[in-house]
């Protein structure tokens, strides 16, 4: 071999990439890179979207827990009947409802209205328009006895003190037994609860108002009024509690017995019952909406059917409609023992 061959072959080992070759290389980058991206993004928006809708069925199935537990309560004022319970040393209520949601009227413990504006009940001023508000009185379970129910040896003298230290100032409550009730405010000395008195052997059960609705905002959510203490006016009041963000709708239906025969025979929404009395069973349709993400990649397109309202949004919020059916076990009893 020649010193021109060698010199030639050493060239040509040494020479870089051509425009052409360089160009090729730089295109197969750029689809490697474009494809790597492409699976990123991808990836990205499927765990948003997982996260998006885990989000929404965990704060759905809390509300409905929360809906399904206060329910199944509709009913129950410790055996009394709520009609046989008068008032007694009470006081006013700060930002009270009106009428048949007024806190103190156990007549009627349970029925539903439809919000046609912001306005409810007096005491609702925030209600999503066309949404369904339900209005739930009765007492928690946690009761107070004269002595320890569990002793039969323990000293009863007609007054309400067991458990010791229990009685609350800041607490409204329904002394009954099986006959007859009364409301007393726990800021006054308790009735008499002895052998011979009105309310003889009563128990003082804790009282509740909850009215659920849905309440306008940015962010919408559900939310309820409930009669707690307000340590700044020492004295009961209608507060607001919101419960989960992103509530956008509410419905409710109903079933009842219209033979009074204890079962249940028809169904229907609020606008056609006429004894709520007679209501054993209530279906829940909530609707609730991302209120964090809104990916413009999305198209929600979906109708939603909420009982006999259809929903279809057309927006980018990814949503999730939630149902459930109670059974009222309280009013269902009382129907079937003849109350």
């Amino acid at each position: 071999m020649n010193s021109n061959e060698h010199f030639s072959m050493r060239h040509q080992s040494t020479q870089g990439f051509s425009l052409v070759e360089l160009m090729v290389a730089m295109v197969l980058g750029f689809i490697v890179v474009g494809g790597a991206i492409s699976v990123y993004l991808a990836s990205k928006r499927s765990l948003t979207e997982v996260e998006d809708v885990a989000s929404l069925s965990e704060n759905g199935r809390f509300a409905v827990q929360l809906l399904g537990y206060s329910v199944r309560q509709i009913g129950f004022y410790g055996g009394v009947n709520p009609g046989d319970i008068r008032p007694g040393a009470t006081g006013a209520v700060i930002g009270d409802c009106m009428g048949d949601a007024a806190a103190y009227d156990t007549d009627n413990s349970f029925f539903a209205i439809r919000a046609t504006s912001a306005l409810v009940a007096g005491c609702i001023t925030d209600a999503m328009p066309e949404t369904d508000v339900l209005i739930i009185k009765g007492v928690g379970t946690t009761p107070l006895y004269d002595a320890d129910p569990e002793d039969p040896s323990a000293v009863r003298d007609g007054i309400i003190s067991f458990p010791p230290g229990q009685w609350s100032s800041q607490q409204t409550y329904v002394i009954a037994n099986a006959e007859s009730g009364m409301l007393v405010d726990g800021g006054n000395i308790p009735p008499d609860v002895g052998e011979g008195a009105e309310l003889a052997l009563a128990i003082a059960w804790p009282y509740r108002l909850q009215i659920y609705y849905i309440r306008d905002g940015a962010t919408p959510s559900l939310s309820r009024k409930v009669l707690a203490w307000d340590a700044g006016a020492e004295s009961m009041s209608i507060q607001t509690e919101d419960l989960v963000h992103g509530a956008e709708n509410m419905r409710f239906r109903f079933g009842y017995d219209s033979d009074d025969d204890g079962e249940v025979d028809t169904l229907a929404y609020l606008e056609d019952i006429t004894a709520w009395n007679q209501v054993t069973s209530l279906q829940i349709f909530l609707l609730l909406a991302s209120s964090d993400v809104v990916d413009p990649s999305y198209t929600n397109d979906k109708t939603y059917q909420l009982g006999d309202i259809a929903v279809s949004p057309g927006d980018s919020v990814r949503r999730i409609l939630l149902h459930s059916d109670i059974t009222l076990r309280n009013p269902r009893l009382t129907l079937r023992d003849g109350g």
